[in-house]
């Protein structure tokens, strides 16, 4: 799921950790600062999977870069995508205390990226953000259960009360994937779409009371802990580097 949002300075919701109380986002940092390690383990059908935080290697700007390419109609913005700008991207994700982005290892090899964005201290969530695949990863039903343990994640190490997300309402094999893992869709937004300078943004229409034209529509969905482990499963997997 990938979207524009209006991102706002935050204090941060403190939550207990380590012995001690920290923030959401030092939460955050903390990972971050670990490196390139295994963060989260699952045996699913015989294959090892692994996620680690984003890293500025050459092949990960490549698989960022071809990814944003791939799925470029399933984004809210649209522009020239080259490795320049996705390794300029990947730097702030490395650097900003609001997100966070992990790489997928299916048998060590690098098949995709799952992430954490835009914390809202008031309802202490966040966003699933940045969940994607290569299309020649064919183990069935691999990024539901990535999904539901990274969730779990969310929850359990960043102490979110709910997570949010969006995506559009015409990309029905994601909102499947979705729904398998516990999300709820809580309203639909119209949209409209505006050119810019190197591509397009769709941003939210506010429909007039003859307007019935609507291009395309987002699905505002969220997750509750309980919700999620109700389809969570018997799933084999850990947590590393704490």
């Amino acid at each position: 799921m990938n979207f524009v949002f209006n991102q706002r300075p935050l204090i941060g919701y403190r939550i207990q950790s380590f012995g001690c109380m920290v923030t959401y986002h030092e939460q955050i940092q903390k990972i971050k600062e670990k490196g390139n390690v295994d963060k989260i383990k699952i045996n699913y059908l015989g294959n090892l999977i692994s996620l680690k935080v984003v890293d500025e290697s050459e092949d990960t700007i490549k698989l960022l870069t071809e990814l944003r390419k791939k799925y470029r109609n399933m984004f809210a913005t649209n522009f020239q995508m080259n490795e320049e700008r996705t390794k300029k991207w990947v730097r702030n994700k490395l650097h900003e205390n609001d997100s966070i982005l992990f790489i997928i290892y299916a048998n060590r090899e690098k098949i995709g990226n799952i992430g954490t964005d835009l914390y809202d201290e008031k309802t202490n969530s966040a966003e699933l953000d940045n969940m994607m695949k290569v299309p020649s990863c064919n183990i069935r039903g691999i990024m539901t259960v990535v999904e539901k343990v990274y969730l779990k994640w969310m929850f359990d190490y960043l102490k979110l009360s709910k997570i949010r997300g969006q995506l559009f309402s015409d990309n029905y094999k994601m909102m499947n994937a979705h729904i398998k893992c516990g999300w709820k869709t809580i309203r639909v937004l119209p949209l409209k779409k505006t050119i810019t300078d190197d591509g397009w943004v769709w941003e939210e229409k506010k429909l007039e009371s003859n307007d019935i034209t609507v291009e395309r529509c987002f699905n505002a969905i969220e997750l509750t802990k309980e919700d999620l482990m109700q389809k969570f499963g018997d799933i084999n997997y850990e947590i590393l580097s704490e």
